[in-house]
C-alpha cells in the first residue's frame, strides 16, 4: 500500500522531520490558507508528476487559480485528480536524496544517498543495514561522507536518517523516501516530497515444518532461519515484527503462527534491541499465547535483550507459571545461534514435561 504524498508528509512530521506549511484541498473552490509563492501538486501514486504537468508552480494569484483548475481536471497514468497538496514554496540552495527500502540481493534494508537529489535521479550510494547492529550514528556519518555530502551538514543530516529509519522500522514500510530533501540559505531542512510505501509484506509466511518462529527483526529474522535449518530444524512459518511495536500486533502474530496443526516447539528470538519495548512485544506475545485454541502443550524457548527486559522476563516467568506453559527463557548471555540448538532439541529429542525455568 502506497500512501499520497501528504499523508507521507503527516507521517515524516510525525517523527520529527521538517515539511512545509501544507494544505490539502478537494475543490478549487475550497479556501486557501497558505501563502503565495505555493507549489501546487496532484495527490496521485504515479511517480514523475512534474514530467506529467502534476506539479506546477504559483508566484501570483492568476497563476494560481488557473494553475489549480487545470489540476483538478487532469489525469495522470490513469488516475484522475482528485485532490490537491498545496505548499507553501522553499528556496533552497541545495537538494538532497535520502532513502530506505529492502534489498532482495543483500537480504537486509539498505539506505540509499545522494548529494544531487530532485527529478530525475537515477544513481545514488547504497548502503546494506546489518539488522543484528541496528543503524548506529557512527555508521550514518560515516556514509555521509563517502556519499559526497558537505562536512557541514553531516551532523544535521545524521538526525534526520536517524528520524527516518525509526519511520522506517516502527512503521514496518518496504519504503520511505525523501526527494528533495531541500536545504535552505540559513542551514534548515525540509522534505519536499515524501515517497510512503507498505507494500505487500506479511508478517508471517507458511512453511512446511514445525517448529513455529517469532522473530523480531527482518535481517536477524532470516539469519535465524539459517541458524535453525543448521542446527537439524524445520521452521513451520517465517515471522518478523520489526522496529518498536505495539503489543497488539504481537498478539495477532502470535495467535497467527501457533494455530498451525502439528508444531512441536516454538522458537521466539531476537538480537539486543536498542528501542524496542521488549515488555510491550512480550506482553502482546503472552496475550496472543491465551487466544490459541487448543492450548499448546510443547515447549517455548524465548530469547530477547533489549530495554526493559527483566520486566519482561518476570513477566515470562509468572505466565508460564499461573497458565501452565514450558517456557525456556534466555538473554543476552546466550546466543541466538545457541537457542537454535536448544529448540531442536526440545523439538525433537526431549519429553516435553514441565521444566525448570532458565533465566
Amino acid at each position: 500500500m502506497k500512501l499520497y504524498e501528504f499523508e507521507g508528509a503527516d507521517l515524516l512530521e510525525k517523527y520529527q522531520i521538517l515539511v512545509p506549511k501544507r494544505q490539502v484541498i478537494t475543490s478549487p473552490k475550497d479556501d486557501i490558507s497558505i501563502s503565495l509563492p505555493s507549489v501546487l501538486k496532484a495527490q496521485v501514486l504515479s511517480g514523475d508528476r512534474k514530467k506529467a504537468g502534476g506539479i506546477l508552480f504559483a508566484e501570483k494569484k492568476s497563476d494560481f487559480d488557473k494553475a489549480l483548475k487545470g489540476l483538478f481536471g487532469k489525469t495522470i497514468s490513469g488516475e484522475k485528480v482528485e485532490k490537491v497538496l498545496i505548499e507553501e514554496k522553499v528556496k533552497g540552495i541545495a537538494e538532497y536524496y535520502i532513502s530506505f527500502s529492502f534489498s532482495g540481493l543483500e537480504r537486509s534494508p539498505v539506505l540509499a544517498l545522494s548529494s544531487k537529489g530532485g527529478s530525475g535521479i537515477s544513481d545514488a550510494f547504497i548502503y546494506p543495514i546489518d539488522m543484528l547492529v541496528g543503524l548506529e550514528p557512527f555508521f550514518v556519518r560515516q556514509t555521509l561522507s563517502r556519499s559526497g555530502f558537505p562536512s557541514k551538514d553531516i551532523n544535521s543530516l545524521s538526525i534526520i536518517i536517524l528520524n527516518l529509519w525509526k519511520l522506517f522500522t516502527e512503521e514496518k514500510t518496504v519504503l520511505a523516501e525523501i526527494n528533495p530533501l531541500l536545504k535552505t540559505a540559513d542551514g534548515a531542512f525540509f522534505a519536499c516530497d515524501a515517497k510512503i510505501d507498505y507494500g505487500k509484506r506479511r508478517a508471517v509466511e507458511a512453511m512446511n515444518g514445525d517448529i513455529a518462529i517469532i522473530a523480531s527483526g527482518g535481517g536477524a529474522s532470516l539469519i535465524n532461519i539459517d541458524a535453525l535449518l543448521l542446527a537439524g530444524g524445520r521452521p513451520a512459518n517465517y515471522a518478523e515484527y520489526s522496529g518498536n511495536p505495539k503489543a497488539e500486533f504481537v498478539e495477532k502474530i502470535t495467535k497467527e503462527v501457533l494455530m498451525k496443526p502439528g508444531i512441536k516447539a516454538c522458537w521466539v528470538v531476537g538480537g539486543t534491541a536498542s528501542f524496542t519495548d521488549i515488555y510491550e512485544t512480550m506482553k502482546g506475545f503472552t496475550e496472543g499465547l491465551k487466544k490459541v485454541s487448543p492450548k499448546p502443550n510443547f515447549p517455548f524457548v524465548i530469547r530477547r535483550d533489549g530495554p526493559r527486559t527483566k520486566e519482561a522476563q518476570k513477566l515470562l516467568a509468572d505466565f508460564a507459571k499461573t497458565e501452565g506453559f514450558n517456557f525456556f527463557i534466555y538473554g543476552s548471555e546466550t546466543p541466538m545461534v545457541e537457542t537454535a540448538k536448544i529448540v531442536v532439541q526440545l523439538a525433537y529429542y526431549k519429553n516435553n514435561k514441565k521444566q525448570e525455568l532458565n533465566k
